[in-house]
Protein backbone atom coordinates (compact mmCIF):
# COMPACT_ATOMS: atom_id res chain seq x y z
CA UNK A 1 0.00 0.00 0.00
CA UNK A 2 1.10 3.29 -1.33
CA UNK A 3 1.43 6.48 1.06
CA UNK A 4 -1.39 7.92 -1.57
CA UNK A 5 -3.31 4.67 -0.56
CA UNK A 6 -3.31 5.47 3.03
CA UNK A 7 -6.60 6.76 3.86
CA UNK A 8 -5.11 8.86 6.34
CA UNK A 9 -2.76 10.76 3.88
CA UNK A 10 -5.67 11.04 1.75
CA UNK A 11 -7.23 12.94 4.90
CA UNK A 12 -4.38 15.07 5.30
CA UNK A 13 -4.18 15.94 1.36
CA UNK A 14 -7.78 16.90 1.28
CA UNK A 15 -7.60 19.10 4.61
CA UNK A 16 -4.79 20.56 2.91
CA UNK A 17 -6.72 21.27 -0.48
CA UNK A 18 -9.87 22.92 1.27
CA UNK A 19 -7.30 25.16 3.25
CA UNK A 20 -6.16 25.93 0.36
CA UNK A 21 -9.20 26.97 -0.75
CA UNK A 22 -10.18 28.50 2.18
CA UNK A 23 -7.35 30.75 2.27
CA UNK A 24 -7.98 31.35 -1.58
CA UNK A 25 -11.57 32.71 -0.61
CA UNK A 26 -10.32 34.82 2.32
CA UNK A 27 -8.11 36.61 0.03
CA UNK A 28 -10.81 37.06 -2.34
CA UNK A 29 -13.23 38.44 0.10
CA UNK A 30 -10.22 40.83 1.42
CA UNK A 31 -9.19 42.03 -1.94
CA UNK A 32 -13.53 42.45 -2.99
CA UNK A 33 -13.90 44.57 0.42
CA UNK A 34 -10.48 46.95 -0.78
CA UNK A 35 -12.36 47.65 -4.79
CA UNK A 36 -16.00 47.79 -2.59
CA UNK A 37 -14.50 50.99 -0.51
CA UNK A 38 -12.68 52.39 -3.72
CA UNK A 39 -15.90 52.02 -5.84
CA UNK A 40 -17.09 53.88 -3.13
CA UNK A 41 -14.80 56.74 -2.66
CA UNK A 42 -14.27 57.03 -6.50
CA UNK A 43 -18.23 57.90 -6.60
CA UNK A 44 -18.35 60.16 -3.69
CA UNK A 45 -15.30 62.45 -5.06
CA UNK A 46 -15.92 66.02 -5.36
CA UNK A 47 -13.20 67.42 -7.38
CA UNK A 48 -10.75 66.70 -9.93
CA UNK A 49 -7.37 67.11 -8.17
CA UNK A 50 -9.41 64.47 -4.95
CA UNK A 51 -10.32 61.92 -7.88
CA UNK A 52 -6.07 62.18 -9.74
CA UNK A 53 -4.67 61.44 -5.96
CA UNK A 54 -6.99 58.86 -5.41
CA UNK A 55 -6.29 56.94 -8.36
CA UNK A 56 -2.26 57.47 -8.82
CA UNK A 57 -1.63 57.96 -5.01
CA UNK A 58 -4.29 56.04 -2.80
CA UNK A 59 -4.94 53.54 -4.67
CA UNK A 60 -1.06 52.79 -5.50
CA UNK A 61 -0.35 52.56 -1.19
CA UNK A 62 -3.77 50.28 -0.76
CA UNK A 63 -2.70 47.58 -3.06
CA UNK A 64 0.85 48.09 -2.90
CA UNK A 65 1.51 48.64 -6.41
CA UNK A 66 4.84 50.05 -7.43
CA UNK A 67 3.65 52.29 -10.08
CA UNK A 68 0.31 53.99 -11.10
CA UNK A 69 -0.62 55.82 -14.41
CA UNK A 70 -3.34 57.96 -15.36
CA UNK A 71 -3.82 58.75 -19.41
CA UNK A 72 -6.58 60.83 -20.68
CA UNK A 73 -7.73 61.55 -24.19
CA UNK A 74 -7.57 65.63 -24.17
CA UNK A 75 -7.64 67.10 -27.89
CA UNK A 76 -9.38 70.31 -27.41
CA UNK A 77 -6.88 70.83 -24.29
CA UNK A 78 -9.61 71.16 -21.67
CA UNK A 79 -7.56 69.73 -19.25
CA UNK A 80 -4.62 71.68 -19.50
CA UNK A 81 -5.80 74.55 -19.45
CA UNK A 82 -7.55 73.36 -16.01
CA UNK A 83 -5.15 70.97 -14.25
CA UNK A 84 -1.72 73.54 -14.17
CA UNK A 85 -3.81 75.20 -11.34
CA UNK A 86 -4.94 72.77 -9.21
CA UNK A 87 -2.89 71.28 -6.38
CA UNK A 88 -1.67 67.46 -7.55
CA UNK A 89 0.58 65.35 -6.01
CA UNK A 90 0.79 63.56 -9.35
CA UNK A 91 -0.98 64.50 -12.41
CA UNK A 92 -2.31 62.66 -15.34
CA UNK A 93 -0.74 62.32 -18.69
CA UNK A 94 -2.61 63.80 -21.30
CA UNK A 95 -3.00 62.78 -24.74
CA UNK A 96 -3.35 64.66 -27.67
CA UNK A 97 -4.91 62.11 -29.80
CA UNK A 98 -5.95 58.11 -29.89
CA UNK A 99 -2.73 56.97 -30.67
CA UNK A 100 -0.86 55.53 -27.56
CA UNK A 101 -3.77 53.97 -26.47
CA UNK A 102 -4.39 52.09 -29.66
CA UNK A 103 -0.83 50.92 -28.81
CA UNK A 104 -1.91 49.25 -25.93
CA UNK A 105 -5.27 47.66 -26.36
CA UNK A 106 -5.81 47.86 -30.27
CA UNK A 107 -9.39 47.18 -31.52
CA UNK A 108 -10.50 45.05 -28.31
CA UNK A 109 -10.19 48.22 -25.58
CA UNK A 110 -10.64 45.40 -22.66
CA UNK A 111 -8.26 45.01 -19.73
CA UNK A 112 -5.16 43.54 -20.46
CA UNK A 113 -2.84 41.65 -18.19
CA UNK A 114 1.07 41.99 -19.19
CA UNK A 115 3.53 39.99 -17.79
CA UNK A 116 7.02 39.10 -18.73
CA UNK A 117 7.36 38.05 -23.16
CA UNK A 118 6.43 39.16 -26.31
CA UNK A 119 4.45 42.26 -25.16
CA UNK A 120 6.74 43.03 -22.35
CA UNK A 121 8.27 45.94 -24.21
CA UNK A 122 4.29 47.92 -23.53
CA UNK A 123 5.21 48.40 -19.87
CA UNK A 124 8.19 50.67 -20.40
CA UNK A 125 5.59 53.02 -22.95
CA UNK A 126 3.13 52.51 -20.11
CA UNK A 127 5.13 53.33 -17.45
CA UNK A 128 8.76 54.75 -18.60
CA UNK A 129 12.25 52.79 -18.20
CA UNK A 130 12.92 54.18 -14.95
CA UNK A 131 9.77 52.42 -13.32
CA UNK A 132 11.13 48.78 -13.02
CA UNK A 133 7.71 47.54 -13.64
CA UNK A 134 7.80 43.71 -14.79
CA UNK A 135 3.90 42.83 -14.69
CA UNK A 136 1.15 45.16 -15.28
CA UNK A 137 -3.15 45.76 -15.90
CA UNK A 138 -4.38 48.18 -17.83
CA UNK A 139 -7.31 49.31 -17.87
CA UNK A 140 -9.38 50.96 -20.60
CA UNK A 141 -11.79 53.77 -19.18
CA UNK A 142 -14.60 54.01 -22.12
CA UNK A 143 -17.79 55.87 -21.65
CA UNK A 144 -20.47 55.53 -23.92
CA UNK A 145 -18.89 53.90 -26.13
CA UNK A 146 -15.21 56.36 -26.50
CA UNK A 147 -12.06 55.33 -25.08
CA UNK A 148 -10.99 58.28 -22.90
CA UNK A 149 -8.41 57.09 -20.84
CA UNK A 150 -6.30 54.16 -19.71
CA UNK A 151 -5.26 53.43 -15.64
CA UNK A 152 -1.93 51.32 -15.42
CA UNK A 153 -1.41 49.59 -11.87
CA UNK A 154 2.37 47.93 -11.98
CA UNK A 155 4.39 45.85 -10.27
CA UNK A 156 7.85 44.99 -9.83
CA UNK A 157 6.73 41.40 -9.15
CA UNK A 158 6.84 39.23 -12.74
CA UNK A 159 4.06 36.89 -11.74
CA UNK A 160 1.70 40.03 -9.65
CA UNK A 161 -0.68 40.48 -13.29
CA UNK A 162 -0.75 36.79 -14.91
CA UNK A 163 -1.87 37.22 -17.98
CA UNK A 164 -4.22 33.49 -16.87
CA UNK A 165 -5.69 35.46 -14.31
CA UNK A 166 -9.42 36.95 -14.27
CA UNK A 167 -10.02 40.30 -14.58
CA UNK A 168 -13.81 40.72 -13.18
CA UNK A 169 -12.68 43.35 -10.07
CA UNK A 170 -10.15 45.30 -12.35
CA UNK A 171 -13.53 45.52 -15.07
CA UNK A 172 -15.66 47.15 -12.65
CA UNK A 173 -13.22 49.36 -11.34
CA UNK A 174 -12.32 50.80 -14.37
CA UNK A 175 -16.26 51.31 -15.67
CA UNK A 176 -16.61 52.98 -11.95
CA UNK A 177 -13.15 54.94 -12.42
CA UNK A 178 -14.59 56.28 -16.36
CA UNK A 179 -18.17 57.20 -14.80
CA UNK A 180 -15.90 59.19 -11.90
CA UNK A 181 -13.48 60.96 -14.49
CA UNK A 182 -16.50 61.72 -16.70
CA UNK A 183 -18.45 63.45 -14.01
CA UNK A 184 -15.70 65.40 -13.05
CA UNK A 185 -15.09 66.34 -17.01
CA UNK A 186 -18.45 67.52 -16.80
CA UNK A 187 -18.65 69.14 -13.39
CA UNK A 188 -15.14 71.14 -15.11
CA UNK A 189 -16.53 72.42 -18.23
CA UNK A 190 -19.58 73.56 -16.08
CA UNK A 191 -16.86 75.59 -13.84
CA UNK A 192 -14.95 76.91 -16.81
CA UNK A 193 -17.83 78.33 -18.60
CA UNK A 194 -19.40 80.07 -15.71
CA UNK A 195 -16.33 81.65 -15.87
CA UNK A 196 -14.88 82.18 -19.26
CA UNK A 197 -16.32 84.25 -22.25
CA UNK A 198 -17.54 82.01 -24.99
CA UNK A 199 -16.33 83.84 -27.54
CA UNK A 200 -13.01 84.58 -26.69
CA UNK A 201 -12.11 81.57 -24.22
CA UNK A 202 -10.64 84.45 -21.93
CA UNK A 203 -12.32 84.93 -18.79
CA UNK A 204 -15.44 86.63 -18.52
CA UNK A 205 -16.36 89.92 -16.50
CA UNK A 206 -17.95 88.32 -13.43
CA UNK A 207 -14.88 86.16 -13.12
CA UNK A 208 -12.32 88.92 -13.07
CA UNK A 209 -14.93 91.27 -10.52
CA UNK A 210 -14.40 88.25 -8.04
CA UNK A 211 -10.70 87.59 -8.87
CA UNK A 212 -9.74 91.15 -9.05
CA UNK A 213 -11.00 91.00 -5.52
CA UNK A 214 -8.35 88.84 -4.00
CA UNK A 215 -5.28 89.86 -5.83
CA UNK A 216 -5.68 93.63 -4.48
CA UNK A 217 -6.22 92.19 -1.40
CA UNK A 218 -2.98 89.58 -1.44
CA UNK A 219 -0.99 92.78 -3.18
CA UNK A 220 -1.86 95.21 -0.26
CA UNK A 221 -1.23 92.85 2.33
CA UNK A 222 1.94 91.76 0.78
CA UNK A 223 2.98 94.81 -0.04
CA UNK A 224 3.73 93.46 -3.66
CA UNK A 225 2.74 95.46 -6.90
CA UNK A 226 0.13 95.31 -8.81
CA UNK A 227 -0.55 95.98 -12.52
CA UNK A 228 -3.35 96.65 -14.51
CA UNK A 229 -3.49 96.29 -18.13
CA UNK A 230 -6.96 97.80 -20.01
CA UNK A 231 -7.05 96.71 -23.79
CA UNK A 232 -8.89 98.32 -26.41
CA UNK A 233 -9.14 97.06 -30.03
CA UNK A 234 -8.94 100.54 -32.03
CA UNK A 235 -12.02 101.22 -34.64
CA UNK A 236 -13.68 97.57 -34.13
CA UNK A 237 -16.92 99.02 -34.70
CA UNK A 238 -15.12 99.43 -38.78
CA UNK A 239 -14.43 96.26 -38.77
CA UNK A 240 -17.58 95.22 -38.47
CA UNK A 241 -19.16 97.88 -40.78
CA UNK A 242 -16.92 97.19 -43.35
CA UNK A 243 -15.92 93.01 -42.47
CA UNK A 244 -19.20 91.69 -40.86
CA UNK A 245 -19.98 90.91 -37.05
CA UNK A 246 -18.87 87.56 -38.16
CA UNK A 247 -15.17 89.06 -39.03
CA UNK A 248 -15.40 91.40 -36.01
CA UNK A 249 -16.26 87.86 -34.13
CA UNK A 250 -12.89 86.30 -35.39
CA UNK A 251 -10.50 89.24 -34.90
CA UNK A 252 -12.15 89.28 -30.99
CA UNK A 253 -11.24 85.72 -30.59
CA UNK A 254 -7.90 85.92 -32.00
CA UNK A 255 -6.68 89.12 -29.86
CA UNK A 256 -7.84 87.11 -26.89
CA UNK A 257 -5.60 84.14 -28.01
CA UNK A 258 -2.86 86.73 -28.42
CA UNK A 259 -3.67 88.16 -24.76
CA UNK A 260 -3.53 84.96 -22.92
CA UNK A 261 0.07 83.29 -24.76
CA UNK A 262 1.33 86.87 -23.76
CA UNK A 263 1.10 85.91 -19.80
CA UNK A 264 2.49 83.62 -17.01
CA UNK A 265 0.84 81.40 -15.06
CA UNK A 266 -1.11 83.38 -12.34
CA UNK A 267 -1.56 86.82 -14.71
CA UNK A 268 -5.89 87.22 -15.52
CA UNK A 269 -7.00 88.39 -18.56
CA UNK A 270 -10.73 88.66 -18.67
CA UNK A 271 -13.04 90.29 -21.71
CA UNK A 272 -14.39 93.45 -20.19
CA UNK A 273 -17.15 93.98 -22.52
CA UNK A 274 -17.22 94.68 -26.17
CA UNK A 275 -14.09 94.93 -28.05
CA UNK A 276 -12.53 95.97 -24.10
CA UNK A 277 -10.06 93.77 -22.28
CA UNK A 278 -8.64 93.61 -18.83
CA UNK A 279 -5.43 92.45 -17.97
CA UNK A 280 -3.75 91.52 -13.85
CA UNK A 281 -0.36 91.54 -13.84
CA UNK A 282 0.42 91.02 -10.01
CA UNK A 283 4.03 91.12 -8.66
CA UNK A 284 4.78 93.19 -11.83
CA UNK A 285 6.67 96.63 -11.78
CA UNK A 286 5.94 99.27 -13.99
CA UNK A 287 8.84 98.09 -16.61
CA UNK A 288 7.79 94.77 -16.66
CA UNK A 289 4.07 95.87 -17.10
CA UNK A 290 4.80 97.98 -19.54
CA UNK A 291 6.84 95.30 -21.49
CA UNK A 292 4.07 92.46 -21.35
CA UNK A 293 2.09 95.51 -23.12
CA UNK A 294 3.66 96.71 -25.52
CA UNK A 295 4.33 92.79 -26.22
CA UNK A 296 0.90 92.34 -26.34
CA UNK A 297 0.37 95.34 -28.73
CA UNK A 298 3.18 94.09 -31.00
CA UNK A 299 1.81 91.17 -31.38
CA UNK A 300 -2.04 92.17 -32.43
CA UNK A 301 -0.37 94.90 -34.70
CA UNK A 302 1.54 92.46 -36.80
CA UNK A 303 -0.81 89.52 -36.69
CA UNK A 304 -2.78 88.73 -39.79
CA UNK A 305 -5.98 88.43 -38.38
CA UNK A 306 -8.12 85.49 -40.60
CA UNK A 307 -11.68 86.01 -41.48
CA UNK A 308 -14.41 83.02 -41.62
CA UNK A 309 -13.74 83.67 -45.39
CA UNK A 310 -10.32 82.96 -45.68
CA UNK A 311 -9.45 86.54 -45.86
CA UNK A 312 -6.80 88.56 -43.31
CA UNK A 313 -7.57 92.03 -41.84
CA UNK A 314 -5.62 94.13 -39.56
CA UNK A 315 -6.17 95.15 -36.22
CA UNK A 316 -4.76 97.09 -33.51
CA UNK A 317 -4.49 98.04 -29.84
CA UNK A 318 -4.84 101.10 -27.35
CA UNK A 319 -3.12 100.11 -23.73
CA UNK A 320 -3.84 101.87 -20.75
CA UNK A 321 -1.12 100.99 -17.50
CA UNK A 322 -1.41 101.37 -14.43
CA UNK A 323 0.28 100.42 -11.00
CA UNK A 324 -1.16 99.87 -7.47
CA UNK A 325 -1.04 102.98 -5.68
CA UNK A 326 1.16 102.76 -2.00
CA UNK A 327 -2.29 104.67 -0.70
CA UNK A 328 -4.78 102.58 -2.72
CA UNK A 329 -8.03 101.86 -0.25
CA UNK A 330 -10.15 100.33 -3.48
CA UNK A 331 -9.23 97.94 -6.67
CA UNK A 332 -11.58 100.77 -8.23
CA UNK A 333 -9.01 103.01 -8.58
CA UNK A 334 -6.53 101.24 -9.94
CA UNK A 335 -8.97 100.04 -12.51
CA UNK A 336 -10.28 103.54 -13.27
CA UNK A 337 -6.24 104.85 -13.51
CA UNK A 338 -5.78 102.43 -16.14
CA UNK A 339 -9.10 103.26 -18.31
CA UNK A 340 -8.34 106.94 -18.02
CA UNK A 341 -4.87 105.94 -19.39
CA UNK A 342 -6.59 103.94 -21.93
CA UNK A 343 -8.53 107.17 -22.94
CA UNK A 344 -5.20 109.32 -23.04
CA UNK A 345 -3.81 106.56 -25.57
CA UNK A 346 -7.05 106.50 -27.59
CA UNK A 347 -6.76 110.64 -27.67
CA UNK A 348 -3.18 110.30 -28.31
CA UNK A 349 -3.77 108.38 -31.79
CA UNK A 350 -4.19 104.57 -31.07
CA UNK A 351 -1.90 101.82 -31.03
CA UNK A 352 0.10 102.90 -28.17
CA UNK A 353 0.53 101.95 -24.71
CA UNK A 354 -0.15 105.02 -22.24
CA UNK A 355 1.20 104.49 -18.43
CA UNK A 356 -0.81 106.35 -15.74
CA UNK A 357 0.71 109.18 -14.09
CA UNK A 358 0.67 108.32 -10.34
CA UNK A 359 3.01 107.97 -7.54
CA UNK A 360 6.26 106.56 -8.62
CA UNK A 361 5.22 106.20 -11.87
CA UNK A 362 5.50 108.90 -14.76
CA UNK A 363 3.37 108.81 -17.77
CA UNK A 364 4.86 106.92 -21.07
CA UNK A 365 3.86 106.55 -24.50
CA UNK A 366 5.53 103.69 -26.89
CA UNK A 367 5.78 105.47 -30.35
CA UNK A 368 2.99 104.65 -32.81
CA UNK A 369 4.08 102.71 -35.84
Amino acid sequence: MTTADHPQAQVHELRRQLQSLLDAAHANERKLDRFDALERRLIAVSSMEELVNLLLVECRDDFALDAAELWLLDPEEELRRALPSLPMVRSPKLLDNHAPLKDLFGAARVTRLIGPGPEEHLLAQAFGEQAGVRSAAMLPLIRQGLLIGSLHFGSRDPERYDAASGTKFLDRLAAIAAIAIESMLNRERLRRAGMTDGLTGVHNRRYFDHRSLIEFSQAVRHCYPLACLFLDIDHFKAVNDRHGHPAGDEVLRQVGGLIQRSLRTGDLAARYGGEEFVVLLPRTDLPGAREVAERIRLMVQDAPFVTPEGGTIAATLSVGLAMLPAAATSFAELLSSADRALYEAKGAGRNRTVAAGGEGVSAATAAAS
